[in-house]
């Protein structure tokens, strides 16, 4: 007989109770390890510092710095659940996911490729304590990215264009899509941009500016308190940009499903900072006058050599929601086996609609029932691995997580 596993978008009152918290960090790392291998030693104590559950960087430039950032800035000092996604060399250079294995699996990834450089996928599922065969998960979609830099009209066309692949990509999987954060070195100057409003707006999938702070932040001492580039006023070894804080260019954008906590998943309010950023260097070095409390000395002093921008960091609640409780009380019930979808209801429902979708969001077979409150439907024999079911009645919708092997 085979096995199926259920995967349910709603939460059962079995694992609703545990509250977890995640460290999210995203970084440009400056071409490593090109730019001075060794500097794994200098991320060393940052990692230390923020214990991140998941870590993505960006400007990766071979595979032999993935096992570098694992051996001698992760797994170290009696760690040893750090784990990486698979690398992809992409044109230009590339980016990466670190996470905690004790929470966190990676199920898919993928590569969206733009004119200049990779936007990568990373799917991740929380290991809920006692998860099994039948039980229910959450999702998280990360996404990270390097838009095209610098001024100018052209520049600013370019990171646009970008965008729109990538939310594009997004519509494409709107109906499987939860728990989103797009990360990365975005390069824009101020919210007049189109890349800006394209990232918050385009598309159907909208993100949001986890500290809503539009503005122009480019060389704007009103914006001191965020500014991510650069933490440096010398000229180093590794070439990177030694323009003092005055720039805004790494982010994490959230879906509204994070700041709700609609689906499990939630960003902790005020828990948004670029590390190492006191507000009183605007224009400076992290190291001048005058000094920097915001982090332990040594942590300041490895942010300014080991990169030219520094890390942006948000914590989130996983498992938690304050409507998650009224959610599971839900009448619908339902599992798949032996190609069967099987539904049930505490009351007989007038019409409901069934979708199916794949993973990417295409529409793979649709039925509709009426006056039941229970059915069985038979699902197309074709339809492999992960799928999405959602039901719909005239007063509300529900999606079901499914895996046929």
């Amino acid at each position: 007989m085979k096995y199926f596993i259920a995967l349910f978008f709603l939460f059962s009152s079995l694992f609703i109770t545990a509250q977890d918290t995640l460290t999210v960090m995203a970084y440009n790392i400056l071409n490593y390890p090109a730019s001075n291998a060794s500097k794994a030693d200098t991320l060393k104590p940052i990692i230390k510092h923020v214990q991140p559950d998941i870590f993505l960087i960006t400007e990766l430039t071979s595979f032999s710095g993935i096992n570098l950032i694992l051996n001698d800035a992760l797994n170290v000092d009696g760690i040893s659940h750090y784990q990486s996604a698979t690398y992809y060399d992409g044109p230009d250079t590339d980016n990466m996911l670190f996470y905690n294995s004790n929470k966190l699996e990676l199920y898919s990834q993928y590569e969206i490729p733009t004119s200049l450089r990779n936007i990568s996928e990373y799917v991740l599922f929380y290991k809920s304590p006692g998860l099994g065969p039948g039980d229910d998960t959450i999702f998280i979609h990360c996404y990270m990215a390097h838009l095209k830099a610098s001024q100018g009209w052209s520049n600013e066309q370019q990171r646009n264009q970008e965008a729109v692949v990538f939310k594009n990509y997004l519509d494409n999987k709107a109906a499987t899509l939860e728990n989103v954060i797009f990360a990365g070195d975005m390069n824009i100057y101020g919210d007049y941009e189109a890349a800006f409003n394209t990232i918050l707006n385009g598309g159907s999938v909208n993100l949001y500016d986890p500290i809503n702070s539009p503005g122009l932040w480019h060389a704007n001492s009103f914006f001191a308190n965020i500014h991510t580039q650069s933490p440096r006023t010398a000229i180093l070894p590794d070439g990177g940009s030694n323009g003092g804080m005055d720039d805004r260019f790494d982010w994490m954008f959230v879906s509204d499903d994070v700041r709700s906590g609609h689906n499990y998943f939630k960003y902790i309010p005020n828990s948004y900072y670029a590390l190492g950023n006191d507000g009183n260097h605007y224009n400076q070095s992290i190291l001048a006058a005058p000094t920097n409390t915001s982090a332990p000395q040594n942590i300041i002093e490895a942010l300014h050599y080991m990169s030219d921008h520094l890390p942006v960091i948000m914590k989130t609640e996983i498992g938690y929601n304050v409507s998650i409780k009224e959610e599971a009380t839900t009448p619908w019930k339902g599992y798949y086996a032996n190609q069967y979808f099987h539904f049930s209801s505490e009351n007989v429902e007038e019409k409901l609609t069934i979708e199916i979708y794949d993973l990417l969001g295409k529409l793979l077979q649709t039925a509709q029932i009426n006056n039941q409150n229970q059915f069985q439907l038979a699902i197309n024999k074709n339809i492999k691995g992960v799928f999405i079911l959602k039901i719909t009645s005239n007063k509300t919708q529900q999606s079901f997580r499914l895996l046929a092997q």
